[in-house]
């Protein structure tokens, strides 16, 4: 007798929905393509009030051929854009079943797959005539064939098309997060890019947007000095080595001035604070000791912050009165310091969350973006994105 015939999409997809808990595996490989965050989490009900428990989670490290490609490409050809979307998908998908069986959770319980992709290329709206353009690869009907997983992923494109800039989309799982009744607060995320959620019980009222650079100007300074770092400010510990240097911070501050001025919802790309920027500067303030390069990348993100929150923050919410830290900045102290004191005279506590959430955070988000596609709810903020509607997004592949 034959086995009987899986179930179609659409089966699987009134499934999801009709499920009160489900299991969702979020992946995430960031601006600084140095390795691919896994995220399994277990969700019960529906937002508001939406129960998220983080199962587990895991760092992947890129190995540097990979480092290299994924790096040349923001700059390359049509063609290895086209071959990388598939690699990567290879590669992910085996990290996935590997990480999986290394948790002891069978393919077969896990409901959904959630990939962000690898960012190749982001313009904002305000570059672009009016309308922003992105490219993420890392294809999704790769990684659902080969993991046997739904998988919806490439989420960016549909925010675009409703009007928005297609970033950030994280605020959707702050609110999910932290919304608090009557309370605000601000989810500050240091990856790449530092970007900031203002929290509110209303998600009309949530604000957020990139306020400036962290990681991918810091570790682009860092890139440029000789040693076994990995290219980059490991524990803040070359950039505790140096001193700011005012000429190249004005520099660098004349560079981001357009976006640094723009008033929210905006994003950032490389072309703001990539390592082409860094390795740019490097070579005009040659002059300039390589560990106080790095060190003024670390006051530069620290002011843009504090900046962006004294401007177009504190004037909307004057109750602010407490900011969660996540992302690689928050285990380089010398930036966390630099931060906490940019932003005591604005009386915001800084607060740290534990490292596992911090690290798992970005993956665990768009989980929660999946989640509710799937059960057909729309989570962008546009508030945060300056969409005109809110919208599912996301592509769905059926295994």
């Amino acid at each position: 007798m034959a086995p009987p015939a899986p179930p179609d999409g659409l089966e699987r997809l009134h499934a999801y929905r009709s499920r009160p808990e489900r299991l969702v595996l979020g992946l995430m490989s960031g601006m600084s393509m140095d390795g691919l965050d896994l995220a399994l989490v277990r969700l019960r009900g529906r937002a508001p009030g939406l129960e998220v428990t983080l199962m587990a989670s895991e760092t992947r490290p890129y190995d540097d051929a990979l480092r290299v490609r994924l790096r040349a490409a923001t700059s390359g050809a049509v063609g290895e854009a086209a071959r990388l979307s598939f690699d990567l998908a290879e590669r992910w998908a085996a990290d996935v079943l590997s990480f999986l069986a290394a948790a002891g959770v069978a393919r077969e319980e896990v409901d959904a797959l959630a990939s962000h992709g690898q960012t190749l290329f982001h313009l904002p709206r305000a570059e672009n005539g009016g309308r922003a353009v992105t490219l993420q690869v890392g294809d999704g009907d790769v990684l659902a064939e080969r993991t046997g997983i739904l998988t919806v992923s490439d989420f960016r494109p549909r925010d675009i098309a409703a009007g928005g800039e297609g970033a950030p989309l994280i605020p959707y799982a702050d609110w999910c997060l932290w919304a608090r009744p009557n309370e605000v607060s601000a989810s500050v995320n240091l990856g790449s890019i530092a970007n900031v959620t203002v929290i509110t019980e209303d998600p009309a009222q949530v604000l957020a947007s990139d306020v400036g650079p962290a990681n991918a100007l810091i570790d682009g300074f860092a890139r440029e000095i000789p040693g076994a770092h990995g290219g980059i400010d490991r524990d803040g510990a070359l950039s505790a080595l140096g001193q700011v240097h005012e000429g190249l911070l004005a520099a660098l501050s004349d560079h981001a001035r357009a976006f640094l001025d723009a008033a929210p919802p905006k994003s950032a790309g490389f072309q703001h604070f990539g390592p082409e920027v860094a390795a740019r500067f490097a070579r005009a303030f040659a002059q300039v000791a390589p560990h106080d390069r790095v060190r003024t990348a670390v006051e530069l993100t620290a002011r843009a912050l504090a900046d962006g929150l004294t401007r177009f923050v504190r004037p909307r919410f004057p109750r602010l009165a407490l900011a969660r830290f996540s992302g690689g900045g928050t285990r380089n102290p010398t930036l966390m310091r630099a931060l906490a004191a940019r932003l005591a005279p604005l009386a915001i506590h800084v607060e740290a969350l534990e490292p596992a959430l911090s690290d798992a955070k970005e993956a665990l988000g768009f989980a929660l973006l999946a989640d509710a596609t799937l059960r057909g709810l729309s989570a962008n903020l546009p508030s945060a994105t300056g969409a005109r509607r809110g919208v599912p997004l996301g592509k769905i592949s059926v295994p």
